[in-house]
């Protein structure tokens, strides 16, 4: 839903600062999208190492 949801919002905000859309909207979502999974991941090793889960 995140990747989904900066994929259809970016463009209009990259054509509203003057940059080309078509070109910098892939690098920008997927750099996102991989943040984002990184960040879940790390927050679930997180809780399972404090012991909340055990």
């Amino acid at each position: 839903m995140w990747g989904t949801l900066s994929g259809s919002m970016l463009p209009f905000l990259l054509r509203r600062l003057g940059f080309d859309p078509a070109v910098s909207s892939a690098p920008f979502v997927a750099t996102r999208v991989d943040v984002t999974g990184l960040v879940i991941y790390f927050a679930v090793g997180w809780v399972i190492m404090s012991g909340t889960l055990l």
